[in-house]
Order: structure tokens, then sequence, then C-alpha cells
């Protein structure tokens, strides 16, 4: 990760700031996050189980938000989006976010199509919007693009069918503001497969180039690829 240790730590004190100035609404995400799940036999009617991981190679100052719309629903329907997240660890020593973290939930059966990402987005971004957030402290301020974007209808779609598992993949945020798409390596699966063994295998990701990885995730700080500020 490139250091800029001393920008890195004023910069996160200047949003924690905002945040416990700003009411609490003001951050509120859209879309529900689905629930966990440990065992086959938890399924409830009409859902599907899936696995899925989330990772960053952008140092989050907060709790990044992948958004999932089911297709035929809409976004503006609480039961047809939902969200994963990922966030950096409070007391943790640099991005520790490109590491795999394997999660099991279970979702309505349909077919589920990316959406978005974002950073404290008060709602989806529309395909190519960022989310902008104006910063204030002691006086000074400054507008910041957070990592986010929405994607159209050629975003990757993972299916969900009913009493079946599907392996959804790993979704990362790379330096590039963009979402990409890759499998989720067998070791790093193994565990997760294994409690929900028992159930039929759902099918595979729909993903087209454009969308899929192409390069590892490498810790970065808080600047894309151009040298920009999120």
């Amino acid at each position: 990760m490139r250091n800029r240790p001393a920008k890195l730590v004023l910069f996160a004190l200047a949003f924690a700031a905002l945040a416990m100035l700003a009411p609490a609404p003001l951050w509120a995400q859209k879309g529900r996050e689905p629930d966990e799940i440990s065992r086959a036999g938890a399924l409830k009617e009409g859902t599907g189980a899936i696995i899925i991981s989330i990772r960053s190679e952008l140092y989050l100052l907060d709790e990044l938000s992948v958004w999932f719309v089911r297709e035929g629903g809409s976004k503006d329907n609480p039961a047809d989006l939902v969200r994963f997240t990922r966030s950096q660890p409070a007391l943790a020593f640099g991005n520790r976010t490109t590491k795999y973290k394997v999660r099991a939930y279970q979702l309505p059966a349909g077919r589920w199509r990316l959406a978005g990402h974002g950073v404290r987005c008060e709602k989806v971004p529309a395909p190519d919007e960022r989310c902008l957030v104006d910063v204030k402290v002691l006086g000074i301020g400054e507008t910041v693009s957070f990592p986010s974007r929405g994607y159209g209808e050629d975003a990757p779609v993972f299916e969900v069918r009913e009493g079946a598992l599907t392996d959804a993949g790993d979704w990362g945020l790379t330096a590039r503001n963009t979402i990409e798409w890759s499998p989720i390596p067998p070791d790093q699966a193994r565990k997760a497969l294994r409690r929900l063994s028992s159930l039929s295998a759902g099918p595979k990701v729909e993903v087209s180039e454009d969308y899929r990885l192409k390069y590892g995730l490498f810790p970065r700080s808080y600047d894309d690829d151009k040298n920009r500020r999120y």
C-alpha cells in the first residue's frame, strides 16, 4: 500500500468527526442485508443459499456496500434490493480488506444483478454516478468523491434457486473504482460449502469479461490509480 500515514490519519479523524456531528439518517444505506445461514435446514420456503465474498484494495474509511437488485423488481422496493458489506477493522494496521471473507446467506429465489457499490452513499448510485460528501473540520473543508458507482443491465447476475446453493463468487473493489468478479479459491470456500453440502448446486454466475477481475487485489491507500482521493 502506498503510505501516506499522516494524511490518512487526519483524513480518518475528519470523517469520524463528521459522522458524530451528522444526524444518523444521513448515513443510512438503502437495501437490506440478507440473513446469514450456517446450515441447510435453516432455509425458509421460497429461498435458496449463496456463498459470497466482498473485498477491497482501497483502504475503507467506512463500510463498503455492494448492492444487488432482483431482476423484474425495483431498487425502490426493499424486498428487491439487498446489500453485502465489508469494512476495515478499526484497530487494524494497514489495509486488511484484500483478504477473502466468505459468508453464506439465504435469499429469495430469483436472478440478482449487480446494481452498484458505495461508501457512505445515501442511495444506490445511478450508472457511473459517484457519491460526493462535503467534509469540514475546524473550518477547513473539501468535497470528497467516495468509492461508488452504479451499474447497468450488462452487470453480472447470479441466480438463486429454492433449496439450492449458488456459489456467487468474490466481488472486489479495485483502485479503478470498479467492482470486479472472480471465483472464490477452493480453500477459502471449503468451510462454507461443507456446512451446506446437502443442498444441490445452483447455476454459475453470469459475468462478462468486462466485469472479471483483471489483476489481483493489492492493498492500497485511499487514492485511486490516478492519484485521486476516492
